[in-house]
């Protein structure tokens, strides 16, 4: 068993209720002496990140929001520092574009690919998946979308808390009218 105290704070992925959700494959790191610096997305997972998040930013263009990516932080509370694949932001919630503290309002939309952390403090990865998004959307956040790579599916929750799930090859609700189909993305790019 790993103690607490011996576990750096590169190796913190997210802090959630108060608890720090140590980063994917992080005891390989403590076990092996290998460098934080070498854990990351796999490139299906950056992949995906980068074609949704110019997709939206295209769709968005000429819109007030911005559209951020690679794990921007979010800090929802004390105790509740998050990270988000892609958000988007409401341009006028965002005082300070030169502070490099995490946002501390709430994007408009948050989309997740895959989970990132090790989920041992949960029962499984969906009641995380299930936390995070519950946490974010109490925040203000009005929809939160996960695209979950090994089983092709993509869940979302938006205010009235109700989850959606949705295969690759269907079109997800962003907001408002703007909405999304995975499969039609990544065959556009030639991934599929």
């Amino acid at each position: 068993m790993i103690l607490t105290e011996t576990i750096p704070a590169s190796l913190i992925f997210e802090e959630l209720d108060g608890r720090p959700l140590y980063r994917k494959g992080y005891k390989e790191v403590l076990e092996t002496n290998s460098s934080p610096e070498e854990m990351g997305s796999s490139f299906l997972q950056g992949l995906i990140v980068r074609i949704v998040s110019t997709y939206i930013a295209q769709i968005l263009e000429n819109m007030p929001y911005w559209v951020v990516s690679g794990e921007t932080g979010l800090h929802v509370s004390r105790g509740n520092n998050l990270a988000n694949d892609v958000a988007v932001f409401d341009k006028v919630l965002i005082k300070d574009l030169f502070s490099k503290k995490y946002a501390d309002v709430p994007p408009k939309v948050v989309i997740e690919v895959d989970v990132k952390i090790e989920a041992e403090q949960f029962p499984d990865e969906n009641a995380y998946i299930s936390l995070k998004s519950e946490k974010m959307i109490g925040f203000g956040t009005e929809r939160v979308i996960w695209i979950l790579t090994d089983e092709r599916k993509i869940m979302a929750i938006d205010r009235s808390k109700k989850w959606s799930v949705y295969g690759w090859e269907e079109s997800v609700p962003v907001f408002d009218d703007h909405q999304f189909c995975l499969s039609d993305l990544l065959k556009k790019e030639g991934v599929i």
